[in-house]
């Protein structure tokens, strides 16, 4: 499956967290053990 990325996520997150590998990111949206949508309306993923 291919994922496309937010301008956000490419120049604001990636940047700021340049250890986060975008596969990371993918395993957790397929595997999350809790997902919470937030008042702006992004979605937070959890995993352990």
């Amino acid at each position: 499956m291919k994922y496309s990325y937010t301008d956000y996520f490419e120049n604001e997150v990636l940047r700021k967290r340049n250890y986060l590998k975008k596969y990371w990111c993918i395993d957790v949206i397929n595997n999350p053990l809790k997902v919470e949508e937030q008042d702006n309306g992004r979605v937070r993923f959890w995993v352990q």
